[in-house]
C-alpha cells in the first residue's frame, strides 16, 4: 500500500505507475488496510508524521497496532522503496506514536548503510576494473579474506550487518556496534612486496575518496581491511588515519 508523494531516486512517480511498477515485478496492492497488506510504502517518512487532512498519520498507527497485534506489517520510505525496485535489500522502518504524532525511530548509519547483509547478493555484485586492480575484488584472495571477514562479523548476534546503500559507497560489509556504523573494504591485491605495499597505499586513496555522508545519528566509519600477513608500516597506517580510516586486519576490526 503507497501513501504520502513517492520518488523514485529522487524523481516523483504519480500513483498509477507505483502501481504497474509493483505489479511488473510481481506484487498485489490496495488502496486500504486488510489482512493483505505486508508492505507499506511511505513517501513523506521523515521525522514526525502528522497530516489530519489525508491521514497519513493514521495510516501509521494502524501498522503500528498491527504489530503490537503480533502481524508484522513493513515500513519503507522513498529510498527503500526505490532500493526494492532495483532489486536491492531495503531497511524496514520502526515507528513509535507519541500522542498525535508518528516518529520514525531514527537509524543509526542512514545514507551509508542500506538493507539486510545477503550473501548471495555479495557473491553476485559487479566488479569494475578498478575494484579489481586497487582491491583484489573477485580474485580467490579477495575471497578468501573477505569470507573471513563475513564469518566473524556475522556469527557476532548481536550486531546489525548490513549491506551498503544502493547509491551509496561500496563497501564490502556493513555494521552497527555502539552507536556507530562501520563500513569495511577487503583490500586484497594480488601483488606482493613493494607493488603490494603501492597497491595498499591506492586502496586507501580509493576507499578514502568514497563519499561519507554525515552522520544523523551515531557516526559512520570507514574500515580498511588487509590479510594478516600483511606488513601494516607506520606509513600506511599514517595514510589511512589522514583520510579518515580506520586499517587493519579481521581479528583487529572493531565489533
Amino acid at each position: 500500500m503507497f501513501t504520502g508523494k513517492t520518488r523514485v531516486d529522487g524523481e516523483w512517480v504519480v500513483r498509477d505507475d507505483c502501481f504497474s511498477r509493483v505489479q511488473t515485478l510481481g506484487a498485489a496492492y490496495q488502496n486500504s488496510f486488510s489482512k493483505k497488506v505486508t508492505l507499506v510504502v511511505h513517501g513523506e517518512l521523515t521525522g514526525n508524521v502528522k497530516d489530519a487532512d489525508r491521514k497519513l498519520s493514521g495510516k501509521l498507527l494502524t501498522v503500528i497496532e498491527s504489530r503490537q497485534a503480533g502481524r508484522h506489517i513493513h515500513v519503507v520510505d522513498n529510498a527503500g522503496y526505490s532500493d526494492l525496485l532495483f532489486g536491492a535489500p531495503a531497511q524496514c522502518r520502526e515507528l513509535s506514536a507519541e500522542g498525535e504524532y508518528v516518529t520514525v525511530v531514527p537509524e543509526i548509519g542512514e545514507g551509508f548503510l542500506g538493507g539486510p547483509f545477503d550473501r548471495l547478493r555479495l557473491r553476485t555484485r559487479g566488479i569494475n576494473r578498478l575494484e579489481a586492480g586497487v582491491l583484489g575484488r573477485g580474485t580467490p584472495r579477495h575471497k578468501k579474506l573477505l569470507s573471513r571477514l563475513v564469518e566473524r562479523v556475522v556469527g557476532r548476534e548481536t550486531l546489525d550487518v548490513r549491506v551498503p546503500t544502493r547509491r551509496g559507497p561500496q563497501f564490502d560489509l556493513g555494521w552497527v556496534s555502539e552507536r556507530t556504523a562501520y563500513g569495511a573494504w577487503v583490500a586484497a591485491p594480488e601483488q606482493s612486496g613493494a607493488e603490494e605495499a603501492k597497491r595498499l597505499a591506492e586502496a586507501i586513496e580509493y576507499v578514502g575518496r568514497s563519499a561519507r555522508p554525515a552522520a544523523r545519528h551515531g557516526q559512520n566509519q570507514r574500515v580498511v581491511v588487509i590479510e594478516d600477513a600483511v606488513d601494516l608500516s607506520s606509513g600506511l597506517r599514517e595514510k589511512a588515519r589522514a583520510s579518515g580510516l580506520l586499517i587493519g586486519k579481521v581479528k583487529d576490526v572493531p565489533l
